[in-house]
């Protein structure tokens, strides 16, 4: 019998900003710093875009005034391979995907999410909320 385990590696990158617009382009640029680093450029795009959304979202409505802080982990899963972007912010309240009206520049952030990853979700965490999309390496054909 065939057993198939998930195996994490530690985490790749894992950091704090401040719950402010500018934190949105720090994150940005770890992220991809990371996963060169790992030498995982084949999801820089991606994941950098889904950063930009996910910490755009807990900035917006999280203590976005600054006061508050949000947390960015990268974590790397071998089987299947796949790297999963985690958001962690002070809200108890669920994402929840809008639809955005002709010519809004808000309210797309989480279609934008669950086009770019293969899967997303989020889960209740100590006082808040983590927000996770789970990008998996394509098979070549």
């Amino acid at each position: 019998m065939s057993r198939t385990a998930v195996e994490v590696d530690p985490q790749l990158i894992a950091f704090m900003l401040p719950s402010i617009p500018e934190s949105v382009p720090i994150a940005r640029f770890h992220i991809r710093a990371a996963l060169s680093f790992h030498r995982l450029e084949e999801y820089a795009d991606d994941a950098a875009i889904i950063t930009t959304e996910l910490v755009t979202n807990a900035i917006q409505h999280a203590y976005g005034d600054g006061t508050g802080t949000v947390r960015v982990t990268l974590l790397r899963v071998w089987n299947p391979e796949a790297v999963t972007v985690v958001v962690t912010d002070s809200s108890t309240q669920g994402p929840v995907t809008r639809t955005a009206p002709d010519g809004s520049e808000r309210g797309r952030g989480l279609r934008i999410v669950d086009e770019l990853s293969d899967c997303w979700g989020w889960n209740p965490q100590d006082g808040g909320k983590a927000v996770y999309a789970v990008l998996a390496k394509q098979a070549s054909a």
